[in-house]
C-alpha cells in the first residue's frame, strides 16, 4: 500500500494542471445551470445511474451468497473474489481508456443511453445464467460499458455543459447525486424488493428499469432537447452554454 502510495504521490507532482478561471458571481452562474432544462434531465438521469449501478454494489454479492446455496456451489468467496478481479481487470480498464473516443464519435446523449441499456443487458444475463460461475465472464465483459463508460460520461458532459470555473461544482453535483443519492435511493428500493420478490426478479426489474432509462433519455435529447444536444468533446477549451450551442452531435 505505502509502494501504490508513493507512486501515485509521484505522479500527481508530474501531472499539469490547468489553471481555470473562478466565476465572477459562482451562485448566479450556479442559478443558470440549474434553471436549464438540459442541466436537470442531465441530473436526473445521473441519480438513475446510481440507482442501477447500487445493485452490484450493495447486493451482487449477496445473490451470489444465495444463488450459490441454492445450487450447491462450492468455493463462494473465491467466486467473489474472482469477480471482483473480473471487473476490475477485464472491460473496465479497456472502456477507461477509450471512453473519450467513444463520446467524440456517437456523442454524450448515445453513449449516455448505451449504458444503461448496458446495465439492462447485464443484469439480465446475471438473472438466467444456470451457475454462479457464469457470472465471471458477463462482469468481465459488461462492467466496461456499463460502469466504467457511464462514469467518465457523467463527468466529461457535467464539464462540457458548466461555465467558465464551474465544471468542478457540476462534477461534484453530478457525482453527489450518481454515488449519494442515487445509491441511497437504489439500496433501499433494492432491499424492498429482494425482501419481497427475490434475487432473480428483482434482477429483471433493475435491468427493465436500465433498459426504460436508455430508451428515454435519448428520446427526450431527439425530442425536447434536440436543439441543444451534446456539446462536443473535441473543444475541451471551449465552453458551450445550454441551449445555446453551435457545435452539437447527433
Amino acid at each position: 500500500m505505502l509502494i501504490c502510495t508513493a507512486i501515485d504521490f509521484f505522479a500527481c507532482i508530474k501531472l499539469e494542471i490547468p489553471i481555470i478561471q473562478a466565476p465572477k458571481n459562482i451562485f448566479k452562474s450556479l442559478k443558470d445551470l440549474l434553471n436549464n432544462c438540459q442541466t436537470i434531465v442531465f441530473i436526473f438521469y445521473a441519480t438513475m445511474a446510481g440507482i442501477v449501478d447500487s445493485f452490484v454494489v450493495y447486493f451482487l454479492f449477496w445473490y451470489i451468497e444465495d444463488f450459490a446455496l441454492l445450487t450447491k456451489t462450492p468455493n463462494t468467496k473465491l467466486l467473489e473474489g474472482l469477480i471482483v478481479a473480473a471487473q476490475t481487470l477485464g472491460a473496465e480498464i479497456i472502456f477507461f481508456y477509450i471512453s473519450g473516443t467513444i463520446i467524440r464519435k456517437i456523442g454524450y446523449a448515445a453513449t449516455f443511453s448505451c449504458c444503461f441499456l448496458s446495465y439492462g443487458i447485464r443484469y439480465g444475463l446475471i438473472s438466467i445464467v444456470p451457475s454462479p460461475w457464469w457470472i465471471i465472464p458477463i462482469e468481465a465483459l459488461m462492467q466496461g460499458p456499463s460502469y466504467a463508460l457511464i462514469y467518465t460520461t457523467i463527468v466529461a458532459y457535467a464539464n462540457a455543459i458548466s461555465p467558465p470555473g464551474m465544471s468542478a461544482t457540476m462534477q461534484g453535483i453530478a457525482a453527489g447525486m450518481d454515488d449519494g443519492f442515487g445509491y441511497a435511493v437504489g439500496s433501499v428500493l433494492g432491499g424492498i424488493l429482494y425482501k419481497y420478490i427475490g434475487g432473480t426478479s428483482t434482477l429483471r426489474v433493475f435491468s427493465g428499469l436500465s433498459i426504460v432509462c436508455g430508451i428515454s433519455y435519448l428520446i427526450i435529447h431527439k425530442t425536447i432537447l434536440r436543439n441543444t444536444e451534446d456539446p462536443t468533446a473535441v473543444k475541451v477549451q471551449t465552453y458551450h452554454a445550454p441551449g445555446n450551442n453551435e457545435d452539437l452531435v447527433a
